[in-house]
């Protein structure tokens, strides 16, 4: 009787390993969501600056991890490490932005333009002491 338990514990165990090994791998390689295909929900940068950027906000849930259609003007261009695009839209907090980091050159924009900008909102990062900070979006394409 003891021969058998061990078998069917070792049983559960192989068992139990395979299929961890299976769930994991099918997460590891799960395919990104089309940003540029995707039905946005559409907001105003100094809104989702705004909603973001306060600690008692219910709304929050309703941007991060969600594809958005931002509309705004643009505060500033620059190149990252990786040398991608990020458009920098104006908030109405003077050092506050909503950072957009493109997946491919928006051609001729400059500060000053209104444009709207597609990509998946990451959440608000908090600046330092009395800096504040940004709202993110990542894998942009512009919107059209």
């Amino acid at each position: 009787m003891q021969r058998k338990s061990k078998r069917k514990i070792a049983f559960f165990v192989v068992l139990l390993v395979l299929l961890s090994a299976f769930v994991g791998y099918k997460i590891w390689n799960k395919p990104h969501r089309n940003v540029r295909d995707a039905i946005p929900v559409k907001v105003n940068a100094a809104v989702l600056y705004k909603t973001l950027s306060e600690k008692n906000s219910s709304d929050k849930s309703d941007f991060n991890n969600k594809v958005l259609l931002v509309s705004g003007t643009v505060k500033e261009v620059l190149q990252n490490h990786q040398k991608q695009q990020v458009i920098l839209l104006k908030t109405n907090i003077e050092d506050g932005a909503v950072n957009c980091t493109m997946e491919e050159n928006f051609e001729n924009v400059k500060a000053g333009d209104s444009v709207s900008i597609k990509g998946i909102c990451i959440g608000y990062n908090a600046g330092d002491f009395d800096l504040p900070g940004d709202v993110f979006l990542i894998r942009c394409y512009h919107g059209g």
